[in-house]
């Protein structure tokens, strides 16, 4: 079970004003006197394999020779050493120049005066003179100028103390990423310290300026030296929409523990007042998960209490189980209508309460104990039937004398999700065997099944208490591969044809008087063309007598395997007609099924579609039809057209873009609009009306220090109801972004959206040498 760690987005202008500071003027000091391997001979001398030798050991001084050069050399012995003329120090990757160096060998002091330049893994400190006593790392560097070229930035301060080992004091620093000339936004501060012993900086009176326009400012900070999180608190955002009006949330981010941590976020709107909201994680060997909620004492609509909540937990070798929880909640059926900022949050309408546990019980044995109940809220009601409880037992067995063995055994109570339903206890016992014939080229699968089950029902109403039922039912799947070496628009290529048939046979058993808990009508497409059972659910098992019959086509390149193209065909052919039914739907009469068609493929340069189509050969009708054409080439622009149609139920067209249409300006959006006004949308689970479903604008300019961000969202909340709303972000590049964050929403309505890097990826410490 993969496991992941924490890690909390950094204070950017933190970690770049943190340990740049401090380590880019890791001087040279004085070469050890003497090398443990002298006296050895050249037999006891042997080479290892150290582990731990690395990048970071390479860098260490102790030990290493220094190095220097200058037009003229003068000195006295046991005193002082001078450099002069393009003076140059050099030691373990730390160079230092100037017109003069002085080493004072009693003080263990250099003194650099003159076009001082100290360069260290691509960062660069210049000013007119510095002092330093190597030993006790104590001094000073007038006026510095600096440019961390790692990471594009660049500052100056009117100086810069030396206090110790691991301490460093700025006064009056700046830092930007924009060119020294003119900075579009400039970060000052009084005094800034670094303590690497203890991990921190802190600063006084900060002021953050965009074009000259103080936006933010700080009397007292703090910030860590490293990814390491911390407590305190994190960058406020802004939003705004049409249900809760402009919305002000300032985030407090406490470090419980390595393993622990808790985010508060505090807000308020003016349409709906005061919001608190949290979540707590934790991560332990053997389980993690976190706590959620979102509560708004009194929602000036309605003058009560709303709230939310999430409870998840995911655990693995608890004595041998592992499983997991999950339990979510609303006060009321328009929480999600009135608090969600997303068309995927405010079409929930089923919250699940679960609890899941398996285990190996040793051989080919294993089990699941399920409990699921359910909060059902508007249109969704009265909702499923809970599972209180399921408790499965399941043994497969793989190649036993080349059989394979499948075996279910279920028994599960179904809970009424209103009073006057029925429910009660159904008891599944479902052995499977099948025989694999696989061979290169061709394959043939027989398969036998029994499934029997039986039925106690508590509140049987005209249904009769106690009911079972046994089903046979037996299949053969058999299929083949061909290919061929073929041309292909000017490129060689392996063209394979895969034809298939399939054949199920499941005597008429009559279920008429048997509950339904579970089960409804498949969906009719191409995995399900190859099931024994047209119903999902051991409720009903479809009487059937048919062939499937299909083939696959595809179009390889031989030299990567990539699939370049597929074409797929399928069909049904009923043998008799069905007369199992579900309550309410009329049973299968036709003697064909409807006509598959798929095909997908890639073009190159980016460009890629999908399409799937389903033919009724009994009125020449398109029941279905769905298209999908993708341009994604590497520049980054990004155009999706889309096409989903059912037949009296659904109506779509889809389209997204990342287009650029100035220099440095971008436009990108969304539109997914209906053209039909019945049925429920498949996903969304919204009801379908005439009209955009949802809808994102905006725009993106980016320059070299800085960005910005406008999006305009609309989307459908419930039936005649929309939310509309708005995010801007202001992003100062390699400092840290202001503002409401909208890459949620832009990648989840535009399909290869690509999110800016947080931070910038760091060379090898070599970057820069000099």
């Amino acid at each position: 079970m993969r496991r992941t760690r924490f890690r909390t987005t950094p204070v950017y202008a933190a970690s770049l004003l943190a340990g740049l500071f401090a380590s880019a003027i890791a001087v040279a000091q004085p070469a050890g006197s003497g090398d443990a391997a002298t006296g050895q001979s050249a037999q006891s001398v042997a080479l290892k394999l150290d582990p731990r030798l690395g990048e970071e050991r390479a860098a260490i001084g102790e030990g290493r020779p220094v190095f220097g050069r200058g037009e003229r050399l003068s000195g006295r012995t046991g005193r002082e050493t001078t450099l002069e003329g393009d003076a140059e120090v050099r030691r373990a990757g730390t160079v230092i120049r100037a017109d003069r160096l002085t080493y004072y060998e009693a003080d263990d002091e250099v003194m650099a005066v003159g076009a001082v330049r100290v360069a260290r893994q691509g960062n660069v400190f210049t000013g007119p003179q510095l002092l330093l006593k190597l030993d006790a790392n104590e001094g000073w560097f007038e006026t510095p100028t600096y440019y961390l070229g790692r990471y594009g930035g660049r500052g100056q301060a009117e100086r810069m103390d030396f206090l110790g080992p691991d301490l460093t004091r700025l006064h009056r620093a700046t830092y930007t990423t924009c060119e020294p000339d003119n900075p579009d936004w400039l970060l000052t501060s009084d005094t800034l310290t670094i303590d690497e012993a203890s991990g921190d900086g802190t600063g006084r009176s900060a002021s953050l300026y965009f074009k000259g326009l103080k936006i933010l400012g700080a009397p007292v900070f703090a910030f860590p030296l490293s990814d390491e999180r911390r407590s305190g608190f994190l960058v406020p955002s802004l939003s705004i929409n049409s249900r809760s009006g402009g919305e002000v949330v300032v985030p407090y981010y406490w470090n419980i523990a390595p393993n622990r941590d808790f985010t508060f976020h505090p807000g308020v709107s003016a349409r709906r007042g005061v919001r608190l909201g949290g979540e707590f994680r934790y991560l332990e060997p053997t389980y993690f998960g976190g706590i959620g909620f979102d509560v708004n004492p009194s929602d000036p609509k309605t003058g009560s209490t709303r709230f939310f909540y999430d409870v998840h937990n995911t655990f693995t070798n608890w004595s041998g189980w592992g499983g997991n929880w999950l339990v979510r909640g609303v006060s009321d059926d328009d929480y999600f209508v009135d608090y969600s900022r997303s068309i995927l949050s405010s079409s929930e309408r089923v919250l699940p309460r679960v609890f899941n546990a398996s285990r190996s019980l040793g051989g080919d044995w294993s089990t699941l104990v399920s409990v699921q109940t359910w909060q059902a809220i508007l249109d969704a009601r009265p909702g499923p039937y809970e599972r209180v409880p399921q408790v499965q037992l399941r043994n497969v067995q793989r190649d036993v004398r080349g059989f394979d063995v499948d075996t279910l055994l279920d028994a599960t109570r179904f809970g009424a999700p209103r009073p006057g339903l029925v429910e009660g206890w159904r008891l599944v016992a479902n052995p499977q065997f099948s025989y694999p014939i696989v061979r290169p080229g061709w394959s043939i699968v027989p398969k036998v099944s029994l499934h029997a089950t039986s039925y106690q029902l508590t509140d049987p109403g005209a249904t009769s208490s106690s009911s079972s039922r046994v089903v046979p039912t037996w299949s053969i799947d058999a299929g083949m591969v061909f290919e061929r070496a073929a041309h292909l628009l000017g490129r060689d290529v392996t063209q394979t044809l895969e034809p298939r048939l399939f054949y199920v046979r499941t005597p008429y058993r009559d279920q008429s008087r048997i509950p339904v808990f579970d089960t409804t009508v498949a969906d009719f497409n191409f995995a399900q063309l190859f099931s024994e059972n047209t119903f999902i659910g051991n409720d009903r098992i479809a009487d059937v007598d048919q062939l499937t019959a299909a083939a696959i086509s595809r179009v390889i390149d031989p030299s990567s395997g990539a699939e370049r193209l597929r074409f797929a065909v399928g069909q049904r052919l009923y043998f008799s007609g069905q007369r199992v039914a579900i309550p309410g739907m009329p049973p299968r009469t036709d003697e064909r099924s409807d006509v598959l068609l798929a095909a997908a493929g890639e073009f190159g340069g980016g460009m890629s579609f999908d399409t799937g189509l389903q033919y009724s050969v009994r009125d020449g009708g398109i029941p279905r039809f769905s298209a999908l054409w993708r341009y994604l080439p590497p520049d980054g622009r990004i155009l999706n057209l889309g096409l989903r149609y059912r037949r009296d139920e659904l109506g779509q067209l889809d389209t997204s873009w990342r287009w650029p249409v100035a220099p440095r300006w971008v436009m990108l959006g969304r539109l997914n609009y209906s053209f039909l006004g019945n049925g429920v949308d498949p996903i969304s689970q919204v009801p379908n009306e005439r009209g955009v479903i949802e809808a994102v604008l905006g725009v993106e300019y980016s320059s070299c220090c800085w960005g910005t961000s406008f999006v305009l969202q609309r989307f459908r909340t419930a039936q005649g109801q929309s939310t509309t709303a708005f995010f801007l972000q202001l992003e100062l590049k390699g400092l840290a972004r202001i503002g409401s964050d909208p890459f949620g929403i832009l990648r989840r309505n535009i399909p290869g959206y690509r999110l800016p890097h947080d931070r910038p990826e760091l060379p090898s410490r070599y970057f820069g040498y000099e």
